[in-house]
């Protein structure tokens, strides 16, 4: 099984949808998510990547250069909304956008990634442990 990681496109819209319900519980605005994917597209310190397999999507993650003040300021990539659908698990696929991602990350200077997840998500965090990444498994957030 080929994987092949691309940048997402408005097109993809829907699949994300999709995938995204798998985590999440609820459907996304697939026409809002279409309109994101295009301006996100003209800025440079973005990067959705999706992962195709036997021509499906079948994971996507975003990667955000965030400029830092601290040390020698150097820029740190901020990871979110990585998911792999369910049925293509244990397939390489989330390797494989995290590898994009880390790249994309090298390319931009960045002295670090940075993610957060879920409490119970178990399963992504022995996936994050095997790829080299430490911490605490926790993340705050506050909707405004």
């Amino acid at each position: 099984m080929r994987v092949i990681i691309r940048k997402a496109e408005p097109r993809d819209a829907e699949a994300l949808s999709g995938l995204f319900a798998e985590l999440m519980g609820f459907e996304s605005d697939t026409l809002q998510m279409g309109s994101q994917l295009e301006q996100i597209a003209s800025e440079p310190h973005y990067y959705v990547a999706v992962a195709e397999l036997e021509q499906e999507l079948a994971g996507t993650a975003m990667g955000i250069v965030c400029r830092d003040l601290v040390g020698s300021c150097a820029p740190f990539l901020l990871i979110e909304n990585v998911i792999v659908s369910q049925k293509s698990r244990g397939s390489g696929v989330g390797r494989l956008l995290m590898q994009a991602l880390e790249g994309y990350g090298k390319d931009h200077s960045c002295s670090y990634t940075i993610l957060a997840s879920s409490n119970e998500r178990i399963e992504a965090h022995r996936f994050y442990e095997n790829i080299g990444y430490s911490g605490s498994k926790r993340g705050f957030i506050k909707h405004l």
